[in-house]
């Protein structure tokens, strides 16, 4: 069995509650992906599985954040 711990304690409180909320676990998933407050454990018998897996579940979480950010700078721009 391989498990990958993907850590979210580096993100602020909020972000990690947003990135937790925004993290869409599917059904062929459920059986490898858990989610925690600060962390996401995935657990499979193969490696390409569980890279598969966590490459898509970072991808995401990067999406996530780079919106953030985004909507953040224009945010700060339009209020000057």
């Amino acid at each position: 069995m391989i498990t990958i711990n993907i850590s979210l304690k580096g993100l602020d409180k909020e972000v990690r509650s947003l990135v937790r909320d925004a993290l869409l676990i599917e059904d062929i998933d459920k059986h490898y992906v858990k989610l925690s407050d600060d962390e996401i454990t995935i657990s499979c018998e193969t490696a390409s599985r569980c890279r598969a897996i966590m490459n898509s579940y970072i991808f995401w979480i990067y999406s996530v954040i780079s919106t953030l950010n985004e909507v953040d700078w224009i945010g700060r721009k339009d209020s000057s």
